[in-house]
């Protein structure tokens, strides 16, 4: 490491990754077919990789199940368990319309494993009208292979600047303490922020509020997924940032790091570079449809970047029911 200290550098992360495979397909490779949106957990004790995953299709049918796959390493995985969509809704008496992002951690103080998941709820129908919401639900067991218990919502919109959509979420612990930045949409508008949020439990979450971009306001649309780490600066995001949506999707070709500054509510800038594809799977102008795991890897000694990217050959256009999705593996050594 020569003088670095504190966190590995995001920036050397970045620039050792090579490509490495196709780890999921989506269901299908017609048009608004969908996978990944997940997070890896690795079981440093029984040397086991779990990863979650949802898997979608056109709209209609939508994000319509959490995935969960285990493996030996970091590629190879098998399923192992799912929830369905509607499973999902028995379980918390709440009609859900479609899954989206999944967060898999284990709580330090119980040992019992957490699976976040953003989910499309129904708050009322009126009519020919539906009033819905995108809310963060909380599931919990002890085994990542399930069985799985509903424990409630846990991050609701119920702010004005999450009132359409609380979701989308990059949780993570460090020092104890559950940090978590999610996608935050005002009813009736297009402003994406990330908001900020910290739990000491997992369960009762404080929100912060919208923090500023090195001082300034957050740009109209702003989105970061990924991952946090602890740092010799703090709490330190990697991941991809995303500042465009096109036809209903959020796709980025920027990879950036922040300093969690969260009791003066900033995100400090430490890097951001162009995401240029290293493989045929990969879009050309837009590689990556916002979700991304960095994932540092003990028992190899590796970094692990997993991204959703949009495939340039199955996708008609880029957009939210035109494009399709694989999940891809980055090592970086």
């Amino acid at each position: 490491m020569g003088a670095w200290s504190g966190l590995f550098p995001p920036q050397a992360i970045f620039s050792r990754k090579k490509f490495r495979g196709v780890v999921l397909n989506p269901p299908n490779f017609e048009p608004g077919s969908w996978c990944g949106a997940g997070k890896l957990w690795i079981d440093e004790d029984s040397e086991e990789y779990w990863l979650t995953s949802r898997p979608r299709m056109k709209p209609g049918i939508r994000g319509y199940a959490v995935e969960i796959y285990r493996s030996s390493s970091y590629e190879n995985f098998t399923l192992v368990h799912r929830i369905t969509k509607e499973e999902l809704s028995e379980m918390v008496k709440t009609e859900i319309l479609s899954i989206e992002n999944q967060q898999l951690l284990r709580d330090p103080l119980t040992d019992r494993y957490h699976l976040y998941l953003s989910v499309n709820i129904v708050l009322e129908r009126k009519e020919d009208k539906v009033v819905r919401r995108w809310d963060t639900l909380l599931l919990t067991s002890d085994d990542p292979a399930g069985p799985w218990e509903p424990y409630g919502f846990v991050i609701r919109g119920d702010r004005d600047y999450d009132s359409s959509e609380a979701r989308d979420c990059t949780i993570d612990i460090v020092d104890g303490r559950y940090f978590c930045l999610y996608k935050a949409r005002p009813r009736g508008e297009r402003i994406v922020h990330m908001a900020l949020a910290i739990s000491s439990d997992g369960k009762k979450w404080t929100k912060l509020g919208v923090p500023t971009v090195d001082g300034s306001p957050q740009p109209n649309f702003f989105l970061l997924n990924g991952t946090i780490y602890g740092g010799s600066l703090g709490p330190i995001f990697i991941g991809t940032e995303t500042l465009v949506s096109i036809r209903g999707v959020a796709l980025t070709k920027h990879f950036s790091a922040f300093i969690i500054d969260y009791k003066n509510m900033n995100l400090e800038r430490l890097f951001t570079i162009e995401w240029k594809p290293s493989s045929m799977f990969e879009h050309p102008e837009y590689p990556i449809h916002t979700y991304c795991d960095v994932v540092y890897d003990r028992l190899k000694d590796v970094w692990l970047i997993f991204i959703e990217a949009v495939d340039p050959v199955h996708t008609k256009e880029l957009g939210w029911t035109t494009e399709v999705d694989r999940l891809l593996l980055y090592v970086s050594e």
